[in-house]
């Protein structure tokens, strides 16, 4: 089984209040399955190179959601992470001034919630899981992502790469994005999907992340 993962929101934006919500989400199935709904929502679209949802239209965001919705041989798991959340973490205070583990907060958070989603999706059993995720700024960044991910799920050898070249990932920013409008706007894209293709898990991430701020050597 092939997974996908991408980040809709920025956590240093969202601790400082200049984003409401942060959510990682991830895709699982086949290579084909997974790239089809990315490369339809953009098919015949003039100066489009990739599907990201925050530059769709709201009839290319619906043709992504139909076609995800069709493809049900494909899974979906999604993080939730909003300020008051991060705010009501003890020592939450470090967050703002810019603590590292290593590494720096937001990736150490981002590789739990990948691994969290991993984890539950049964990657340390029986279903072995291919999983890329969206590169970040640079490789030791992106590296220090994977490093966290297999904390929660060892031996999966994470990869990461460029959303540009992967319509997979680019599934999983559309979805993420998806989620995250729901909360920030209302929408009710999540409806659409049957509740047993979704799955939701936030608060192992959190308790690993409690865990290093409460060891942090201050």
């Amino acid at each position: 089984m092939q997974g996908f993962g991408d980040v809709s929101g920025h956590f240093r934006s969202l601790i400082i209040g200049e984003c409401d919500v942060v959510v990682v989400g991830v895709v699982f199935g086949d290579l084909i399955q997974a790239n089809r709904c990315a490369k339809q929502t953009v098919r015949n679209v003039q100066d489009v190179e990739e599907a990201k949802w925050s530059d769709l239209t709201e009839t290319q965001k619906r043709r992504f959601i139909d076609c995800l919705t069709e493809h049900d041989d494909t899974y979906l798991g999604y993080a939730k992470f909003t300020r008051k959340q991060l705010r009501s973490l003890k020592d939450q205070y470090l967050l703002y001034q810019d603590v590292s583990f290593p590494p720096d907060w937001d990736l150490a958070l981002t590789g739990y919630a990948y691994g969290e989603l991993l984890f539950e999706r049964g990657a340390r059993d029986e279903n072995r899981v291919d999983f890329v995720f969206d590169h970040v700024a640079s490789q030791s960044d992106s590296a220090d992502i994977a490093t966290h991910i297999e904390e929660f799920v060892p031996g999966c050898n994470p990869k990461y790469k460029s959303s540009h070249s992967s319509l997979g990932i680019q599934t999983a920013d559309c979805f993420a994005g998806a989620v995250a409008e729901d909360h920030k706007k209302g929408t009710d894209w999540l409806s659409t999907f049957d509740a047993d293709r979704i799955m939701t898990c936030t608060e192992t991430a959190l308790a690993q992340f409690q865990n290093d701020l409460d060891r942090y050597d201050r």
